[in-house]
């Protein structure tokens, strides 16, 4: 927030937000607008306009960028419920392509999974492990399955299912970088309109200042949204008196009254 102070004496001072200060500057943008607009044409700044369209930029962009985090989120929780669906269905064709290839683990691989080939766990089937293997795994256990005769296509979990599964994940994977993206591009959009805010805010509460009140912060500018608040002085403490002696009394006063003559 910026104070603009005066060291004339004045008895208030104005606070402006900063224009990393965005809710508090839109506030008071809209504040200023609304009050401005009630004001004759004559009677408004010139840079009431340019503040009127840099808010309406800005308010369009926050609802923009809310609207695309609300759908990020969105997609966020439906890849988690796709991810889990996934990591199951994988399992499932593993178990099953394990049973189906008992003696020969390495056919398995035509599948999109890895057969260690060394080591103890020599021809152990490897589990794909995080969402950019396990889509690779499904995008090669569909090509396989796609390529051979419908009759000889594993029926559990049918082809069908499988496609539609890898197809969602890859189309909220797609929506939820893509929300993301825009958002942050929103985001910029009220960036700059905010910039612009706080710049014209402070020329037009110059404009004010000196056209209407002669450079003298007043209360009334609260009405265009201003924070005008009491300026606290200052006075250096009181130095405290001396204590009096019976030796430093005024020989003039005695027990509170005047001495006798």
């Amino acid at each position: 927030m910026i104070s603009v102070r005066f060291s004339n004496g004045f008895t208030h001072r104005i606070s402006v937000p900063y224009k990393t200060q965005k809710q508090a500057l839109l506030r008071l943008a809209q504040a200023f607008v609304s009050y401005e607009n009630s004001l004759p044409p004559e009677n408004r700044t010139r840079y009431t306009p340019s503040i009127e369209a840099a808010l309406a930029d800005a308010q369009t962009a926050q609802a923009d960028s809310n609207a695309e985090e609300a759908s990020r989120k969105l997609a966020s929780e439906t890849l988690k419920q796709l991810d889990a669906a996934a990591r199951k269905t994988v399992s499932q064709i593993r178990s099953l392509l394990k049973g189906r290839f008992p003696n020969n683990p390495a056919q398995i691989q035509a599948w999109g999974f890895f057969v260690r080939q060394s080591g103890r766990g020599a021809g152990n089937i490897l589990v794909p492990y995080g969402r950019t293997n396990i889509l690779a795994c499904l995008d090669q256990y569909i090509l396989t399955e796609a390529a051979r005769p419908i009759e000889e296509q594993f029926t559990e979990p049918p082809l069908a299912e499988v496609i539609a599964l890898r197809d969602g994940l890859n189309q909220q994977l797609q929506q939820r970088n893509q929300s993301r993206q825009e958002r942050l591009t929103h985001n910029a959009s009220i960036e700059e309109a905010c910039t612009t805010l706080a710049k014209e805010l402070r020329l037009a509460l110059t404009a004010i200042l000196l056209n209407n009140y002669d450079g003298e912060p007043e209360r009334e500018l609260g009405r265009w949204g201003f924070e005008v608040v009491a300026r606290t002085s200052r006075r250096p403490p009181a130095e405290a008196e001396p204590e009096e002696t019976p030796e430093a009394a005024d020989p003039m006063l005695e027990n509170g009254e005047l001495a006798a003559g």
